[in-house]
């Protein structure tokens, strides 16, 4: 699938409480946490870019100097379907064909990796692989939207992807941030290039 069909959706309205505090503008390799991922997924061509954060959010801001439109989810708290309903509004308003689902507390996701996703998707849902469970990022083409907004609570698109295609993504590449124990392992995992520039 073309870069241009696709609009891509950063999740970042999570409440982060295993982490204890606003884990997105805690710092990595001198920025936010979640600008790592933000800055990466700008850097790839698409049809729009959005942000799905809680109202009045630290990290909303650099976003937006990003490029991203916000899209703000006063219902966070319910759980992430809340998100994905939101995030299917907004591409639903542009002329995407298909929505990538990627998650802000994953900085260390490669543009190279979100190219081959595009390029592996041909109609079916494609999700991302740590060699053992299908996860995001994951490209939705538009006949599979409705799927999404059927989701409920914090499962997200669980039940989707396990049904999904699938493609390995570059080892660690997957790695989540939940915890400060997380954060501080990953501050001794240098950043890629994707990340860097």
């Amino acid at each position: 699938m073309e870069a241009k069909q696709v609009a891509i959706v950063l999740l970042a309205a999570g409440h982060a409480r295993r982490f204890g505090s606003d884990k997105l503008m805690a710092d990595l390799g001198g920025a936010p946490l979640g600008i790592c991922a933000g800055r990466t997924l700008a850097g790839v061509d698409a049809a729009a870019h959005f942000a799905v954060c809680q109202p009045k959010a630290g990290i909303a801001p650099h976003y937006a100097d990003l490029g991203y439109r916000i899209v703000d989810n006063p219902r966070a708290a319910v759980g992430l379907s809340t998100s994905l309903h939101l995030a299917v509004d907004a591409a639903a308003k542009t002329q995407a064909q298909a929505l990538l689902i990627a998650l802000a507390d994953m900085p260390f996701i490669a543009a190279s990796h979100i190219h081959a996703l595009m390029a592996a998707c041909h109609g079916d849902v494609m999700a991302s692989s740590d060699g053992n469970q299908a996860m995001p990022p994951a490209i939705f083409p538009r006949s599979s939207w409705p799927f999404l907004l059927e989701t409920k609570g914090d499962a997200g698109a669980r039940q989707i992807l396990a049904r999904a295609c699938s493609l390995a993504a570059p080892a660690g590449s997957l790695r989540d941030i939940d915890t400060q124990d997380d954060l501080a392992a990953s501050k001794s995992r240098p950043l890629g290039l994707d990340q860097m520039t």
